[in-house]
């Protein structure tokens, strides 16, 4: 995973300096939410800022959308630019145990190193792009600190670059949230410091995104279909959904005639449910509960006409 982000930041330091220019200083039982969802917003800076890119990509297999925002502050923090990436797994687990990977090869200092010479690779790359060749920066070394850990699930490493035309210090955070892995860089301006509050402010920014967007609701109820009577099969769709719940559970109840007072029927859990001579007198309903590792909900189906 170290290797995987290492990659994704060499992809970051091109993005940076593309956009500013150097001499300026998934198992998915519903749809994925908006993948714009999952990273830094316009609204996170002070004025002054602008989204200058955005996109999505698939890097080393993954789908991954990147937002640049160029110049704006967080907090008393003017940057230079910021980029948020938002790298999307097939499920939680890949997500959590890559995020948990990344999380002890970062404490490593072999492991820190190789992610600072990939970024500082991708800064050079960046300044050629951005500069056009005009520009000649000098890459003279590039250090990680050791990595403060956030939580279970998310990390903040600060990162400086020395070249000839002074120092950036930076801050590369990491956190996960559901199936994604997030990643926000922060560069302030050449020589300029960039304040810790500011860069946890950013951090919690982006966690409460996440959260935001993995945030599972009903919003069209589930309805049942098929005819009503013994030996009869009715069928469930569980409606619509969002913060793309990962799992649904079923229950199927004995209701009164007006859909009210229901019981559930033992053993009845399936998305179909055959019809038999206890139900009769019965209508029928579902609760459908959606789940994920944020949460879930709850919905409740419509109920069927009297089984005779």
């Amino acid at each position: 995973m170290l290797g995987r982000v290492a990659g994704l930041c060499a992809v970051v330091g091109v993005a940076v300096i593309a956009v500013s220019g150097a001499g300026a200083m998934t198992r998915v039982s519903a749809p994925l939410p908006a993948m714009t969802s999952f990273v830094l917003a316009p609204g996170d800076f002070s004025a002054g800022g602008r989204v200058a890119s955005q996109s999505t990509r698939t890097v080393a297999g993954q789908q991954v959308f990147t937002r640049v925002q160029k110049a704006g502050r967080i907090g008393s923090t003017l940057l230079l630019t910021s980029v948020s990436l938002a790298l999307v797994e097939p499920d939680e687990p890949t997500a959590a145990l890559g995020f948990s990977e990344f999380k002890g090869e970062a404490q490593t200092k072999s492991g820190r190193q190789a992610f600072a010479n990939a970024f500082a690779l991708g800064f050079v790359r960046g300044v050629k792009t951005g500069s056009h060749g005009k520009v000649r920066v000098t890459v003279k070394h590039s250090t990680v600190g050791a990595p403060v850990l956030v939580g279970e699930s998310a990390l903040r490493m600060p990162l400086t670059i020395t070249t000839n035309l002074g120092s950036l210090h930076m801050a590369i955070e990491v956190t996960q949230t559901e199936r994604v892995v997030a990643i926000v860089e922060l560069m302030p301006d050449f020589n300029h410091p960039l304040r810790t509050a500011d860069a946890v402010t950013a951090l919690t920014d982006v966690e409460q995104h996440l959260h935001d967007a993995f945030t599972v609701a009903n919003t069209s109820l589930p309805t049942t279909s098929g005819t009503a009577a013994q030996g009869q099969v009715v069928t469930l769709d569980e409606g619509s959904w969002t913060g793309a719940p990962s799992s649904f559970t079923y229950a199927w109840s004995h209701c009164d005639a007006t859909g009210a007072g229901c019981t559930p029927i033992a053993g009845a859990t399936g998305k179909t449910y055959t019809v038999g001579a206890a139900d009769v007198g019965y209508t029928l309903r579902v609760t459908v509960t959606g789940t994920n590792s944020v949460g879930s909900q709850q919905a409740v189906s419509n109920a069927t006409g009297v089984v005779a």
